[in-house]
């Protein structure tokens, strides 16, 4: 992120709010169904995003799916982090995990998993080498619909 993930930051609050926005917007389109990959960054601030979209505009078909790629997924992560991640597994409508065990290419083998089930991908593509460029790759070769909001300039 170009910018300090943090409450008080006035980027943060302004990407969150656009965000949600967002989000509000593709469920009044018809868009109920969200899937997170449960990444700290964009994928979790996301999911949360999702919740709060449905709970503010008071829609209660909208559910998300958390796709996990390997049980361990948050091991690293900050207590911050962690907190959320648990947190949204406890509120998710379902979670989906991709293998119990780490292994190379778990992480794509989650995206792919995200993208076949979906007919828009959400995303803050930066246009760097990776993970996020990989899978958008593969949601274009797809044919689905790609929004960045990397280049809505937030």
């Amino acid at each position: 992120m170009p910018f300090k993930i943090d409450k008080n930051d006035p980027d943060y609050i302004e990407f969150e709010n656009r965000l949600i926005n967002k989000i509000i917007e593709l469920i009044n389109a018809g868009c109920t169904t969200f899937i997170s990959g449960m990444a700290t960054g964009f994928d979790i601030i996301a999911a949360e995003c999702v919740l709060e979209a449905a709970e503010l505009i008071r829609h209660t078909s909208v559910s998300l799916i958390c796709a996990i790629p390997f049980i361990e997924q948050s091991k690293y992560y900050s207590a911050l982090w962690k907190e959320k991640y648990n947190r949204l597994l406890q509120k998710c409508d379902n979670a989906i995990l991709i293998s119990d065990k780490y292994y190379k290419g778990c992480f794509m083998k989650r995206n792919i998993y995200m993208v076949d089930n979906s007919d828009i991908v959400l995303t803050f593509y930066d246009g760097k080498p990776g993970g996020t460029k990989n899978t958008v790759n593969y949601a274009e070769r797809l044919g689905r619909k790609i929004i960045n909001l990397n280049d809505e300039n937030i």
